[in-house]
């Protein structure tokens, strides 16, 4: 209701509905009056006391029921109206002087025009203010009173309703009162739902501000396979095509979809390998209402950015490992090989005592390598990233690597095209990552015989996927599947004696410096590769350097 709402408030479109079809009901009773007065000789004609003012009244109140049917089907057709309450109130005048009138020239209450004030009185109230229902029942009730006793007095002395008026007025002050309490009741249940729906309204924004900004892809689909609802996160993982059904957008997803609607499982989650057009996914879905039938919900996450995650929180529990190591292992180990070096400078160590000895030094030395390994590892030092000419970077390597170990130069072979390839990296790091991958090449790819070929290192840019790539290669015959799955496990090794963190560490340092390191298979065995991250643009240099 206006009144309820402000007077500046706009109405509702079911409150000027009901204001247009109380207008409708206005003609149509205008119109019915008329036609009884003008034929009173019909079996359902209206004997009137003064016909010729009944039918002036009459004619009067059916023009006034056209014109306010005209102002509301304005307001019906205009949602901005605010004029409502106004019109309702100028209605309920126009009834009450128009209904009262006909009664005094018809023939008094007895005529039974007067009950017609009683939907008249309670469409006022309810389209206007519940305030006015009491005042609006008096004025109707002494107007009605008044009526019949100059009706009584002047056109039909004799025949008084006093009684039947008054009935009819105590029943316009029921239907006031009746007609207060549900507008009330109605306006606070429209208050209420107001409430409930910007509640609803907001928590739907609020909802979709959530999954908008989520990392995860989310996507919501109907039945037939169509997007309802899509984020940025899943537009980010899927392939960047036009439609709005999902078998166009991915067909591998909506294979998944249709799939897992067929085996009519619950909620699950399945992997989804890579392709060219998108990465691999581990896809969880959950069915849209009781048993599906609203479509299927979809969150999507990067598997690499999972595998990520996981290596992170492996390498949080190394952290809190290494702090103890290092105070639990590295005093003790230390007086270990401090006594140790005591003893080998004695005279009379026997023979197989000093072999006793280099056993003890080598298992200390190699202890002590596995701490500075996991230290190292649990620090993850982001370093300082330089840009580096990759051929002078390799050959620098090869003279250190092959000086190191006393081998030929002829041991390892370094070829960039073209010879320009330029790549950001922390020149430590990337040493260490070339020493461990290197030194795996020996171990493994049988490098350590004198006719051996030698170890290859090659890359360069616009080779693979259009940065600057290095391939580590080596004559062994490869790595098995069931050694691949686990080959940069932390403290998982082939061979015995080893620490399993070469190639772990390796990998860690790669992403320090926003590269990747896999391992590639190769008609020949297989080779490790590092995809080096694209070069940042430098800001201009300061002139006046």
């Amino acid at each position: 209701m206006d009144g309820q709402n402000g007077a500046h408030t706009p109405i509702d479109a079911d409150t000027r509905r009901s204001a247009w079809l109380f207008a409708l009901y206005r003609v149509f009773v205008a119109a019915v009056l008329l036609l009884l007065g003008l034929f009173p000789d019909t079996p359902l004609g209206l004997h009137a006391v003064a016909p010729q003012f009944y039918a002036v009244i009459a004619t009067a109140y059916l023009a006034f029921a056209l014109a306010a049917a005209g102002f509301a089907w304005r307001c019906t057709h205009n949602p901005n109206t605010t004029s409502l309450s106004r019109i309702a109130l100028i209605g309920g005048a126009g009834d009450g002087i128009g209904l009262i009138g006909l009664l005094l020239v018809s023939g008094g209450v007895g005529t039974g025009i007067g009950l017609l004030l009683v939907p008249a009185l309670v469409a006022t109230v309810l389209l206007s203010s519940a305030r006015f229902a009491l005042s609006l029942a008096a004025i109707a009730t002494l107007a009605l009173l008044l009526a019949e006793t100059v009706s009584a007095l002047l056109l039909h002395p004799g025949e008084s309703a006093i009684t039947q008026a008054g009935l009819l007025g105590a029943t316009l002050f029921a239907a006031g009162l009746l007609a207060r309490h549900f507008a009330r009741r109605a306006g606070e249940t429209r208050a209420q739902v107001e409430r409930q729906e910007a509640d609803l309204a907001n928590l739907a924004e609020l909802n979709a501000q959530i999954i908008a900004r989520m990392s995860a892809g989310v996507i919501a689909v109907d039945p037939e396979g169509y997007i309802r609802s899509i984020n940025e996160a899943a537009r980010r993982l899927l392939p960047p095509r036009p439609g709005r059904h999902l078998s166009s957008l991915s067909p591998s997803v909506a294979r998944v979809i249709r799939e897992w609607q067929r085996s009519g499982r619950p909620s699950t989650s399945q992997q989804l390998p890579g392709d060219r057009d998108q990465p691999a996914l581990r896809i969880r879905l959950a069915p849209l209402g009781d048993r599906g039938d609203q479509g299927t919900l979809l969150i999507l996450e990067d598997a690499a950015e999972l595998q990520r995650q996981a290596q992170a929180s492996k390498l949080q529990a190394l952290g809190r490992l290494t702090a103890s190591i290092a105070h639990e292992i590295r005093n003790p180990l230390g007086a270990i090989s401090h006594s140790a070096q005591l003893l080998g400078e004695s005279p009379d160590l026997a023979p197989h005592d000093q072999r006793l000895l280099d056993i003890i030094n080598n298992q200390s030395k190699r202890v002590n390598e596995l701490i500075s390994n996991v230290l190292s590892l649990s620090r993850r030092d982001t370093g300082e990233r330089e840009r580096l000419n990759l051929q002078e970077t390799l050959d620098r390597f090869a003279e250190e690597f092959c000086g190191a170990l006393q081998l030929p130069r002829s041991t390892l072979h370094a070829r960039v095209e073209p010879g320009d390839s330029e790549i950001q990296f922390d020149r430590s790091q990337l040493n260490q990552i070339l020493w461990n991958l290197c030194t795996n090449a020996r171990i493994h790819g049988g490098h350590d015989e004198p006719d051996s070929p030698p170890i290859v290192l090659r890359g360069g840019a616009g080779q693979v996927a259009r940065v600057v790539s290095l391939d580590v290669i080596d004559a062994g015959p490869g790595i098995s599947t069931e050694q691949e799955k686990d080959l940069f496990e932390p403290f998982v090794s082939g061979r015995s004696g080893g620490t399993g963190l070469g190639l772990y560490i390796s990998r860690m340092l790669c992403e320090n410096n926003g590269a990747s390191l896999e391992y590639i298979r190769t008609p020949t065995g297989g080779c490790f590769r590092i995809l080096f991250a694209p070069l940042e643009d430098e800001s201009p240099k300061e002139q006046g350097a």
